[in-house]
């Protein structure tokens, strides 16, 4: 069993203490490891900065223009929020699609 683990959750939302509560319950001796509180990240730009320095790839890398949302990744999930996804009958963007491809291109074509 694990004796650390780690989250990548902002300390400014609730989802650090649900993560952390659904830890201890499996595990009340687990040292949980949360950098945005631990090290001196205090933005978004200081994390790109911080992988920068230390050669960690960013898959979205920003450039002149701000990303409409935001996105969260992690081994079982991406969730994306903001912007033109709080409209529930949006589509999302093509470049949303990392793990999957869309409901159209995920048609399966029969040779019949």
């Amino acid at each position: 069993m694990a004796d650390a683990i780690s989250h990548g959750a902002t300390g400014k939302g609730n989802d650090q203490v649900r993560f952390e509560l659904n830890a201890y319950a499996l595990d009340a001796n687990i040292q949980v490891i949360a950098p945005w509180r631990e090290w001196d990240l205090s933005s978004r730009e200081s994390l790109m900065d911080y992988a920068q320095k230390h050669g960690i790839e960013i898959d979205y890398q920003k450039q002149d223009k701000k990303s409409p949302y935001s996105m969260d990744a992690n081994l079982l999930h991406i969730s994306y929020e903001g912007d033109i996804l709080e409209d529930p009958w949006a589509e999302p963007e093509e470049d949303m699609w990392r793990w999957t491809v869309s409901p159209e291109d995920a048609l399966i074509k029969l040779n019949m």
